[in-house]
């Protein structure tokens, strides 16, 4: 594995797709394109960004971030003769797939700083708001690949593709955003083992081991993706998280080497979740109020130490 290309801006929320292709032109592995909304079937009003693997280009991701009542990013996951926003047109769920920036109701075009990775097989994608601060989530994202536990059949092999966010999707009720009921992170797959299209699966991982420990030892946690009718299936692909007790040792842009296995080290910004009444409550790009709350890597802070993504190299 190479080292993950690395990519940082600050901008709106709206400028995210015009800054993306502007920023991550000649990519070693994917091909970046904005988008008109008219372009893009689904598309949103506040920019459209198609990431395209070099490698394989029926790897292809797309983002379509629309405003109604908050913005909120419908997705593609297939490759499309032209540009579409299949999850959010063509699964079940529709608009339930939509991964949201902020709670409450207000259009809020918030400034974040962007860091964004890029690997042969994914693209990792981490948002610490700097505006709106009662009403804006922080941003994480994985999209890309997933690893099989075991070798799958050939016919749906090349559709364990996932799209994971900070946003659980397809979940809406009250006691999960209150009581946490369901405090574990959903994504969605383009195919599911038996070959069903645009499948749920959750995911998880631990963040709160604090590295190293007795004995020296560091424990890297992979995010692994299961869902109740298949068990664990697999997890993302070459993307980490631990936490390590003391982040000076190994700063932000460092590599870690455990022997075997060399990781890049990426220092995670947990920012606090919005305080305000409406913090649950947050709208689809349709309109449709949902209630829920974050969860990516299971707590939204450490109990100490610093948390950070390892890519494999």
């Amino acid at each position: 594995m190479a080292v993950p290309k690395r990519y940082s801006w600050v901008s709106t929320i709206s400028e995210f797709s015009n800054t993306a292709e502007l920023q991550m032109a000649g990519d070693s592995w994917w091909e970046v394109k904005k988008y008109a909304a008219g372009a893009v079937s689904g598309g949103g009003n506040w920019g459209n960004v198609v990431f395209t693997n070099l490698i394989d280009r029926s790897l292809e991701l797309t983002m379509a971030i629309q405003t109604n009542n908050g913005a909120t990013i419908r997705w593609g996951i297939n490759s499309n003769l032209s540009p579409r926003a299949d999850v959010h047109l063509d699964s079940q769920d529709k608009q339930m797939t939509d991964t949201p920036f902020s709670c409450d109701a207000g259009n809020y075009n918030i400034t974040y700083k962007w860091t964004l990775f890029t690997t042969k097989d994914g693209i990792f994608i981490h948002g610490e708001y700097q505006s709106n601060i009662n009403y804006a989530y922080p941003v994480r994202i994985y999209m890309g690949r997933l690893a099989p536990l075991e070798p799958e059949d050939p016919a749906i092999a090349n559709d364990f593709v996932g799209i994971f966010t900070h946003m659980p999707s397809n979940v809406s009720n009250n006691s999960a955003a209150t009581y946490g009921d369901n405090n574990v992170g959903r994504g969605i797959v383009r195919k599911s083992r038996n070959g069903t299209k645009y499948e749920y699966y959750n995911f998880t991982t631990d963040a709160q081991l604090t590295s190293p420990g007795v004995g020296g030892r560091y424990y890297v946690n992979p995010f692994m993706v299961f869902n109740p009718a298949e068990g664990v299936r697999g997890k993302f692909l070459d993307v980490y998280a631990t936490c390590l007790k003391d982040a000076s040792q190994h700063p932000d842009g460092s590599i870690l080497d455990l022997g075997e296995n060399k990781y890049y080290v990426f220092h995670v910004v947990d920012q606090q979740m919005p305080y305000n009444t409406n913090y649950t409550r947050w709208y689809t790009s349709l309109g449709g109020i949902r209630y829920c709350v974050p969860c990516f890597f299971g707590s939204n802070n450490v109990m100490g130490g610093q948390r950070v993504i390892l890519f494999k190299i």
